[in-house]
């Protein structure tokens, strides 16, 4: 059991990022619904962040389940080769992960799939316009063509 301690915080540091992660995630997901550039852009700074510390826990992870001579192992089968009382201790942790995970996985592929549909948006905008369809004044300004009389208009 006391062998599994360690290993055991190191999951809960895990559950700790993904804690931390999910509402910064969020928060990206409702500025891509709100079109808030600037804020997706600080998401995605505070998100390559944890992606530090996530790298640096997954080398620890790895480290430690080596010391154990579990190197390569799933958390299945961890549980499953592990004494009884560390896998009582490690079962609901892994769930409580795997929980996590599943969260934060739902809400990013949320966030993603607004900002393709924006970016979708701006793609069919621009092609539509196309180059050299704009029509300027004298002035330099720029002059709505849809409410312009055309050469050909009857009215004229």
């Amino acid at each position: 059991m006391n062998d599994f301690l360690d290993y055991s915080k190191i999951i809960e540091e895990f559950i700790a990022l993904f804690d931390n992660l999910i509402p910064i995630e969020q928060e990206k997901l409702d500025a891509a619904v709100k079109n808030q550039i600037t804020f997706i852009e600080d998401c995605m700074h505070k998100e390559q962040a944890a992606v530090l510390q996530l790298r640096g826990l997954e080398q620890k992870r790895e480290n430690e389940q080596k010391r154990l001579g579990m190197e390569g192992y799933t958390f299945r089968q961890i549980i499953e080769h592990a004494p009884e009382d560390a896998s009582a201790l490690l079962s609901p942790l892994f769930n409580q992960l795997a929980d996590r995970v599943r969260t934060f996985r739902s809400v990013s592929d949320s966030a993603k799939d607004i900002i393709e549909v924006n970016l979708h948006v701006i793609q069919s905008a621009l092609a539509s316009e196309g180059p050299g369809k704009d029509t300027y004044s004298a002035s330099g300004r720029k002059e709505d063509n849809n409410n312009k009389n055309h050469f050909t208009s009857r009215s004229v």
